[in-house]
């Protein structure tokens, strides 16, 4: 595990090559726990984001929480992996209008499947992840669950 602190952690983030996405969703690192494998992301929801009754659309709200149990996936291995999504479900509990988000993340479980191979001949590693979505007013707007596979970036 990392010892990094989350200031730590959020420095060594933020040093990495800009994404798209990323800059799209205006993402703003508040807290990352590299021990725990957990991130805390503010994100701004954005008026061009909204559908036509004035709510933010539910694929923006799921690439918020993609990013974020992203980050705490990879956080404890110092941001050393990506971790493709190999599934993930969304659940929408209240419309969400434009303004200030606030995003958790967090590893629920590391499994190792028998047998699995990675495309480069290594055991297959998969990260099981839980995400919460908060609305401007601090309410719960939506969760998600995902489950990636841990991938060693090619320049490492």
């Amino acid at each position: 595990m990392n010892e990094m602190t989350s200031a730590q952690a959020i420095a060594r983030l933020t040093k990495r090559p800009p994404v798209g996405a990323t800059e799209l969703l205006a993402s703003e690192p508040l807290e990352i726990d590299a021990v725990l494998g957990r991130a805390r992301i503010a994100y701004l929801g954005k008026p061009e984001f909204c559908n036509e009754h004035g709510f933010i659309h539910g694929g923006f709200l799921s690439a918020m929480l993609d990013e974020v149990m992203a980050i705490a996936a990879t956080a404890p291995r110092n941001f050393d992996y990506v971790v493709p999504t190999l599934g993930m479900k969304t659940s929408f509990l209240q419309p969400v209008e434009p303004g200030r988000l606030i995003a958790e993340g967090s590893i629920v479980q590391i499994s190792t499947q028998a047998g699995a191979r990675a495309m480069d001949g290594t055991r297959a590693r998969e990260v099981y992840l839980a995400g919460e979505l908060f609305n401007g007013a601090g309410e719960l707007a939506a969760t998600a669950t995902a489950t990636a596979r841990f991938r060693k970036l090619p320049w490492k």
